[in-house]
């Protein structure tokens, strides 16, 4: 099954660090524990705001990167994601419009690529490269 991201897009109270009231949080845990209860949802997290943890790398061929401090325009950031393993990317609307957001809040949905997305730019040598360091990961975000 295909997994999707469902990106939050940030606002100018996120970014200001105005906190969500409880019934909000409420209604977010309550969204979270359904996903997970149903057994889609493989990650949920918000970011800080990009003034206080924020920085933008910007690559050029023959220079070496820049980089620029936070804070950035809220229309050009995330503030949350989730991860969904689903069906396709109906089901994956689905789940987005269902997310328990205030008026004007605007979610974006992706699905994410796989190796086999790749073609045969992506030999079995490197496949199985990527399923061994997917493994590691995994039992690294375990704390084994």
């Amino acid at each position: 099954m295909p997994r999707f991201i469902i990106f939050v897009r940030a606002t100018l109270e996120s970014e200001a660090e105005i906190q969500p009231n409880a019934d909000l949080l409420q209604a977010m845990a309550d969204y979270n524990t359904a996903m997970v209860e149903v057994g889609i949802m493989h990650m949920a997290e918000g970011l800080h705001p990009s003034s206080r943890y924020g920085r933008r790398i910007v690559f050029h061929n023959s220079a070496e990167p820049s980089l620029s401090e936070g804070p950035f325009p809220a229309n050009e950031l995330v503030a949350g994601m989730w991860i969904i393993k689903v069906k396709d990317i109906d089901e994956a609307t689905e789940w987005a419009i269902k997310a328990p957001l205030k008026e004007g809040a605007i979610t974006e949905v992706r699905r994410i690529a796989d190796p086999e997305d790749f073609g045969d730019a992506f030999s079995p040598g490197m496949r199985l490269r990527e399923e061994e360091l997917r493994t590691k990961a995994e039992a690294l975000a375990k704390g084994k």
